[in-house]
């Protein structure tokens, strides 16, 4: 049989370079936008540009999730057919790698577009970021370090454990992309008084790193898909980031600097202790 699995076009669409979607995005959401933007504070552009962003998100996922498929199923046919050692056995290899990063990116995707709130139950914030604080770490490139400055009192908020360490791990891992090995990003908690328009407070979540600094317009739209860290993971963490702290009720926000570097701060509503629980209501 012939050459069951040619590198072009398939590797080259499967391997397109999140830079590229960027382009692909903000052009798609370009349309109908620029008539809204001249009304629109720049509270009211993000949220034009987040809801186009998201309509885009739903449409590249299905597209995507109909690439991979089709490709999958030419692995399956030819598994078995190609003779172990030889260069179409290697070409097949390198669509299978090709296929778990698509994988991954799919997976990244939807975790913008299916964004769900944090959940229900009552969490310490600091008792559940102190017993991950291994996982934490690891969440960071090699050779760079964590500080953690937690409040030291209990921050009750609405959240399952596991979906608040990853909020955290996300944070750190946006913040520390790019990088140089031998800094150290800083992880510290509180609280503040009034979240508006409610007044009601929060319990923060910031995460400090100052080797990274952003250019003001893309401080601006840091929280948009593929604005942040383009070519990595990093171009939907802050996305999702948004979308998950958002649905919870809380706020996000970003600062950065030549001076201060970066920071990225997440406000989540404190709630009443549950029975039992220890620490003063909010």
């Amino acid at each position: 049989m012939g050459d069951p699995a040619p590198r072009s076009p398939s590797l080259v669409h499967l391997n397109a370079t999140a830079a590229e979607l960027a382009e692909l995005v903000d052009a798609l959401r370009a349309r109908g936008m620029a008539a809204r933007a001249e009304d629109a504070g720049a509270d009211g552009l993000r949220a034009v540009r987040m809801d186009a962003s998201l309509r885009t998100a739903r449409v590249l996922a299905h597209e995507v999730a109909n690439y991979l498929g089709s490709i999958r199923t030419m692995l399956y046919l030819l598994e078995g057919e190609v003779p172990a050692g030889s260069e179409a056995q290697a070409d097949l290899n390198a669509v299978s790698q090709s296929v778990e990063a698509g994988t991954q990116f799919l997976s990244a995707i939807r975790g913008f577009v299916h964004a769900e709130p944090l959940g229900t139950t009552p969490s310490d914030l600091d008792a559940v970021l102190r017993s991950a604080e291994g996982e934490l770490r690891g969440a960071l490139p090699a050779r760079t370090g964590l500080v953690l400055r937690l409040a030291g009192d209990p921050l009750w908020v609405h959240g399952e454990a596991p979906r608040l360490v990853r909020l955290a791990a996300d944070l750190l891992a946006a913040a520390a992309s790019g990088m140089t090995a031998g800094h150290e990003v800083i992880l510290e908690t509180g609280r503040e008084g009034a979240a508006p328009p409610a007044g009601d407070p929060l319990a923060l979540l910031v995460v400090r790193a100052r080797d990274r600094v952003f250019e003001p317009d893309a401080l601006a739209r840091i929280f948009e898909p593929f604005v942040a860290d383009r070519g990595h993971q990093g171009g939907l963490r802050l996305p999702a980031v948004y979308a998950v702290v958002t649905e919870s009720g809380g706020t996000v926000a970003a600062e950065s600097s030549p001076d201060e570097g970066t920071t990225l701060r997440v406000g989540l509503p404190l709630v009443e202790p549950p029975a039992g629980g220890t620490g003063s209501a909010p």
